[in-house]
């Protein structure tokens, strides 16, 4: 019988998910894989289901939940670079297959700033040396990420609106003990003697200097590929500690790019509160 986890944190990428990772698994009934992020029906998608199964310690004793943001990386531009790669594509009908009553968290981040961050965040480690402005209009895939009425429209031809949790990035940097709260009640898990230390890890982008990106690279590669464990937890300390370029911060984004990321993204967040009932109006709307 093939393995698969009950709940799936799907992104989105550069909006929270490793700090809502990290505070979901306080909770002795959730188990989160050892690697954040399986990529199981992405990059580790030829692997089987015993290795998936694997990555879980306690998925007999626990609610399993696989937090992978590459799920919500689907292509939905012909001008996106991930458009070649089959594993990218059928996500949601291959995870229904494997799990159809699978429940979702979809944490959203106001998508200017997330596309902005991701833009650092593949720059800082070494897949991206074009300018912003070059980035976004030759490679669809940062927007595509943000467009998040468009990747839950292809999740909705498998699952119930139901079935998905959506919470805003904003609202768990200012209340985070509620937000997880909401989860717990979402997943069913009983909180009342659950005591949850905040002080978690934050994946923030920081400016790394051009060995920090060779090696954040790397990094990438091996957790991608399911051999994270070659460089252990202090190592990676250890190196971004030394490569971290604190004479360089990372810029403001710029008035005009703004603005025509507010235009581009104007009816899709409209859409989105429409179809979730979410308000929005944290957003540049």
């Amino acid at each position: 019988m093939s393995f698969s986890p009950q709940v799936f944190l799907i992104g989105a990428q550069k909006a929270g998910t490793t700090t809502l990772a990290s505070l979901l698994s306080q909770h002795p009934d959730i188990c989160l894989a050892k690697t954040k992020e399986p990529h199981y029906f992405t990059g580790n998608s030829h692997r089987s289901s015993a290795w998936y199964q694997a990555q879980f310690p306690n998925y007999q004793d626990a609610i399993c939940i696989d937090a992978s943001t590459s799920y919500s990386f689907a292509p939905l531009s012909l001008e996106n670079s991930y458009q070649s790669k089959k594993c990218f594509h059928n996500i949601p009908q291959r995870i229904h297959a494997l799990n159809p009553n699978a429940k979702f968290i979809y944490l959203l981040r106001e998508p200017i700033k997330r596309t902005y961050s991701s833009y650092w965040h593949s720059f800082n480690t070494g897949r991206e040396d074009r300018s912003f402005p070059d980035a976004i209009k030759k490679d669809f895939f940062y927007v595509d990420v943000s467009n998040y009425y468009g990747q839950l429209a292809l999740w909705l031809e498998y699952f119930s609106l139901d079935s998905f949790l959506f919470v805003l990035f904003e609202d768990m940097k200012n209340d985070p003990r509620q937000l997880v709260q909401k989860c717990f009640n979402f997943l069913g898990v009983g909180s009342d003697d659950i005591q949850i230390n905040l002080q978690q890890h934050r994946n923030k982008t920081q400016n790394v200097n051009y060995a920090g990106r060779q090696f954040n690279r790397i990094f990438k590669e091996l957790d991608y590929s399911g051999f994270g464990f070659i460089a252990p937890s202090k190592v990676r300390k250890f190196i971004n500690t030394h490569t971290v370029d604190s004479h360089k911060i990372i810029p403001n984004i710029s008035e005009a790019e703004s603005n025509y990321l507010q235009e581009y993204f104007y009816e899709k967040n409209r859409n989105l509160a429409r179809l979730t009932g979410l308000s929005l109006s944290q957003w540049q709307l």
